[in-house]
């Protein structure tokens, strides 16, 4: 972690590829699935590819340039709801699907749609990548020998870091993925490629991104954790597509830039920055800062901060502004900010450069937006520097996981409070990807890591499934658009790219909303990963989840330390959360 600076005052053929700025030289923390693309954690359970596509016109529900709404469905594959649109009632969707939910009999919330089972010519090469016969996808991986200062934060933590386990787990699923989503007489073949050095190795990110490319691929999915920013575009201006894990999340405009090849998961950057200024300015506003961890501070009225993550190019920038001015347009004036790089090798010094600019700033309220490891350095020096401020969690990645949030001063978190991107959870064996691969296989996995590995290749496959016979980056941007929405309930964020109405203009993101959680010091149980501990998060109102606009007017609306109504873990899952129960596929 570096500490950067200091802000201070008031409030169908082949694809050309689109121009875009030279990769620049920043360590980049992914901040949806950072550094921890292998940890276990149900990050991406529920969480869909979005994002892609440059139109900002037209209203929701609109058909503009035939990729919203009813015409978007009708240009593509047959689907329940496109045979609705036709009048078609005798539709013949083949008997992987689920008539009763419209759903293919994939046991998990957030099947696609059915399509009714292809026939006929599929257009062979349409893209890139993509033959009469196959559809070639990379999946990138990190070598751990030759990350070791990642692995070692990794390892601590109790993540799995064999490779070998991690290939043969996406080889499984792309096995089974073949037999359960259409790919219109094709075969998704997934190739793995291993990094050739760390995952922070901008110029190795680069050769990586040009031996990718010499394979021809039409998509990679994964990529070097700390590297996303060289990687993604290297891969994206090459005409190849950018998949799930590619990409980490850049904001709005690089996904703009580099459309339809660029891809996100999670809430894109800005859409998380106004979740944020909402979510502060009702649960926190103005007043004592009644959280702090001293009767000082308690004393004091709210003086807020934002410690946030960047690059060295300034990727994040623009959230970072639109969450301060979001928090502007509701009365929040910030005192300070601080903008900070990862650096491991330098975290805990850095750390004791941001606490000492916000005590001295006489900050009683920071709010966090960035990785999972920083909070351990900032909270641990703050402590040892005597401070104890009230700490508000913004956007973050995988801050809110308790396999994280244990390492972080338990004098400090204890009163810490914010947004979870990451649902409600199950134990893990009612995580998705558990369940399917014991569906299919009758075993568990071959590496605890499914949890984030297992999404990667299942949004793919679904992408494919939703774009009909002619495969082209451009029919896969669709096939994300013209997906209904799905989820929203405890532990199924709820999902949706394009236009649908929850977000003005066009959604480049994945999911869509957000839970609020609060750090139990004392609670046990438990943590993503399946290891015993003390300390717990709780999640509000038993995980309810809320869109922009929808958020809760109070802490006690919210159900914020009301330990009652609260959940850590659910021993069984709500009702609306459990899928359906399938015959696994034969052959």
């Amino acid at each position: 972690m570096t500490t950067t600076g200091e802000h201070t005052g008031a409030g169908g053929s082949t694809p050309t590829p689109r121009p875009g700025p030279r990769p620049g030289r920043g360590r980049v923390l992914r901040r949806y699935l950072p550094i921890v693309v292998v940890l276990a954690i149900g990050v991406a359970v529920a969480v869909r590819l979005g994002g892609g596509g440059g139109d900002e016109g037209g209203s929701a529900g609109s058909s503009a340039g035939g990729r919203f709404g009813e015409a978007l469905v009708r240009s593509g594959p047959m689907t329940p709801q496109k045979a609705e649109l036709e009048g078609k009632t005798d539709v013949d969707f083949g008997p992987n699907c689920d008539t009763t939910t419209g759903r293919i009999k994939l046991p998990v919330i957030v099947a696609p749609p059915c399509v009714a089972p292809f026939t006929g010519d599929n257009g062979g090469a349409t893209s890139p990548g993509v033959t009469a016969d196959e559809v070639r996808i990379v999946y990138y991986q990190t070598d751990p020998k030759r990350d070791p200062l990642g692995a070692a934060s990794l390892g601590q933590n109790g993540v799995d870091l064999d490779a070998g386990a991690a290939k043969r787990a996406v080889d499984d699923y792309a096995r089974l993925y073949n037999k359960v989503f259409e790919t219109y007489g094709r075969k998704v073949v997934v190739e793995t490629f291993t990094g050739s050095s760390s995952s922070s190795d901008i110029e190795a990110a680069r050769a990586d991104a040009l031996a990718i490319a010499d394979k021809h691929p039409f998509a990679v999915i994964g990529g070097p954790a700390q590297a996303t920013e060289a990687f993604a575009p290297a891969i994206a201006s090459r005409g190849i597509v950018c998949g799930p894990g590619c990409s980490g999340a850049p904001p709005e405009d690089e996904i703009a830039r580099y459309a339809p090849y660029l891809w996100a998961i999670g809430p894109t950057p800005d859409q998380g920055s106004k979740l944020a200024a909402e979510m502060v300015a009702k649960l926190a506003g103005p007043g004592p800062a009644e959280f702090a961890g001293d009767a000082a501070t308690r004393a004091k009225p709210r003086s807020y901060a934002v410690v946030h993550y960047d690059t060295d190019e300034g990727q994040q920038t623009k959230p970072f502004q639109a969450l301060k001015a979001g928090l502007a347009r509701q009365g929040i004036t910030l005192r300070t900010d601080v903008e900070f790089h990862l650096d491991l090798a330098r975290m805990q010094d850095n750390a004791r450069t941001i606490i000492a600019k916000l005590r001295d700033a006489g900050v009683t309220t920071v709010i966090f937006t960035g990785d999972p490891l920083t909070p351990a350095a900032l909270t641990k020096e703050a402590t040892t520097q005597n401070y104890h401020p009230e700490w508000i969690l913004g956007p973050n990645v995988l801050a809110d996981s308790t396999v994280f949030a244990r390492s972080f001063d338990q004098q400090q978190w204890s009163h810490g409070f914010g947004m979870a991107l990451l649902p409600a959870r199950g134990d893990f064996s009612t995580d998705d990807a558990v369940r399917v691969y014991r569906w299919a296989y009758g075993k568990e996995p071959p590496t605890s890591n499914v949890t984030v590995l297992e999404p990667f290749v299942r949004q793919m496959f679904a992408g494919i499934h939703m774009a009909g016979p002619r495969l082209t980056p451009e029919t896969l941007r669709d096939a994300f658009f013209r997906t209904p929405v799905a989820g929203g309930t405890p532990t199924v964020p709820k999902i949706s790219a394009g236009r649908h109405g929850i977000w003005p203009g066009v959604d480049w993101g994945g999911s869509d909303d957000m839970a609020l959680l609060w750090w139990d010091p004392n609670a046990t149980g438990k943590d993503e990963i399946g290891h015993d501990g003390k300390g717990m998060y709780r999640f509000a109102q038993g995980g309810e989840r809320y869109t922009l606009g929808h958020l809760p007017s109070s802490l006690d609306a919210a159900g914020v330390f009301d330990d009652a109504s609260s959940v850590m873990v659910y021993k069984t899952l709500p009702p609306e959360d459990r899928p359906p129960d399938y015959p696994p596929p034969s052959g």
